[in-house]
């Protein structure tokens, strides 16, 4: 991957239907106590970014690419052989995301539970975390709480755009 100063996240539904329909949104507890043995702290930290500049931005999310690093905690650096990059690849290889272009990603916005072969892997506080997770989220789905689809998300997102933004000014301790 070549060096890029701007980084376009698109969010894009999993290519699997199973995971689609029972996967864990990127901002769910799941990813950091389940996810974090096996992509690392900082791809846990980008994926649980993600979401919110969706929130900000819209389904396409574009942030100049020493911005995304600083604000996870790897610095500014943006060569083809730096964190941010090596962190895209990593989380592109355990299919989170795909590269779309230089400085380009489909970001999947469900991600799946850990698989069988991968728990062997994990320390036994996140196995119980995954069993007691999984639990509740399949249970959850059970009832008929289904994930959003893209649509829904889209929608939210231009109702939040659109509302009056809450008064945030700090008021003065001085008369």
């Amino acid at each position: 991957m070549e060096r890029t100063d701007t980084i376009r996240l698109h969010a894009t539904r999993h290519p699997s239907v199973e995971v689609r329909k029972a996967g864990f949104p990127l901002d769910h507890p799941y990813i950091e106590q389940c996810w974090t043995p096996l992509l690392g702290p900082t791809s846990v930290v980008l994926l649980r970014r993600i979401p919110q500049l969706w929130r900000d931005q819209g389904l396409t999310a574009e942030i100049p690419a020493g911005e995304l690093a600083a604000s996870i905690g790897v610095g500014r650096s943006t060569g083809r052989n730096g964190p941010l990059l090596r962190t895209f690849e990593r989380i592109s290889h355990f299919r989170f995301a795909e590269s779309c272009g230089p400085g380009e990603f489909d970001v999947f916005t469900e991600a799946p539970p850990v698989r069988d072969r991968q728990l062997d892997r994990l320390p036994a506080w996140n196995r119980r975390r995954h069993e007691e997770l999984l639990g509740i989220h399949l249970d959850h789905l059970a009832v008929g709480h289904r994930q959003p689809n893209p649509r829904d998300v889209s929608a939210r997102l231009d109702a939040m755009a659109t509302a009056p933004k809450p008064d945030r000014t700090v008021p003065s301790l001085h008369r």
